[in-house]
């Protein structure tokens, strides 16, 4: 397809290349110019009537047309790659008679050979059988399969079904849960939106400094994209199964089983403030789920 492309591009310029030179040369001797639709209606008057138009016009106008058709051409002729054969005079070599093949020596490769089989004159053995009697095959090799080493799987299901109670408690508190595969190296956790404004981050078994750092993540987003208004958000999060010692704040809450965080979550009732916007609440939870998608295809 390349290669046809290519000639039609190189032949496009030939015929152009000729074109204006072939103006060029009837502009100068003839002040006839080609590409003028005048000058031809002009010159069809001339032969109606019968005028006698200089002779080598023609002649001008045939060899343009010629080195046109012969360029185009060469320049897009196909071409065809040249294969040597053998010539005749190559020498075969002999042929051997039943009785020369059969004292003819086997060379082996190490490997013991079958006692050789008498021939009878009578009936000469075909050459086909003859090479299944003289070829022997090297032996296989035999490969030591040794089956790899079994990765150690994380426990993704215990994870996966502590998310899933995570999300069983949100949605039982009528919070809107706002799915993302990841938040900076926090792999997928529970995002949900509370009447509030309130952003809850919650995973398990991740450390404090990974909720810190994506905490940090949405933040700058939310920064970046709303400006001020940005302030009207609050985020928290929460680490269930932490090993970690680490003091409670407004930012981070760490818990040691899902019981436990869920009676903190009941302790904070989901309840719409007295001058709550519909409208407005589901322009941010629009938003909100912008930016969780945005994040998780990082």
């Amino acid at each position: 397809m390349i290669r046809k492309f290519d000639n039609f591009l190189i032949g496009l310029l030939w015929l152009l290349s000729v074109t204006l030179a072939t103006t060029f040369w009837m502009n100068i001797n003839y002040g006839f110019n080609v590409l003028s639709t005048a000058h031809w209606a002009y010159l069809s008057e001339l032969q109606a009537s019968r005028t006698q138009v200089k002779f080598d016009f023609y002649i001008s106008l045939i060899v343009a047309l010629a080195v046109g058709i012969v360029g185009l051409y060469i320049l897009i002729r196909p071409r065809f790659r040249k294969i040597p054969t053998l010539h005749a005079s190559v020498s075969m070599p002999p042929t051997q008679s039943p009785e020369q093949q059969a004292t003819t020596p086997i060379i082996s490769s190490g490997v013991p050979q079958p006692a050789p089989q008498p021939v009878t004159p009578a009936r000469p053995m075909p050459p086909a059988a003859m090479m299944s009697r003289q070829i022997t095959p090297p032996p296989t090799a035999t490969r030591i399969f040794t089956p790899p080493t079994p990765k150690v799987a994380p426990p993704a299901l215990e994870i996966q079904n502590n998310n899933s109670e995570i999300k069983n408690i949100f949605e039982s508190l009528g919070y809107a849960i706002k799915p993302t595969k990841k938040i900076g190296k926090v792999v997928n956790p529970v995002v949900t939106l509370g009447y509030d404004s309130t952003v809850w981050i919650v995973s398990s078994d991740v450390s404090v400094d990974d909720m810190r750092d994506a905490i940090q993540t949405i933040i700058s987003i939310f920064d970046d994209t709303l400006g001020d208004t940005a302030n009207d958000l609050t985020v928290r999060g929460c680490i269930i199964n932490t090993s970690e010692q680490s003091d409670n704040t407004d930012l981070i809450t760490t818990f040691h089983d899902l019981d436990e965080f869920r009676k903190f979550m009941n302790d904070i009732p989901n309840t719409k403030p007295d001058d709550f916007d519909s409208d407005l609440f589901d322009a941010i939870s629009t938003y909100i789920s912008t930016v969780t998608n945005y994040i998780g295809k990082e």
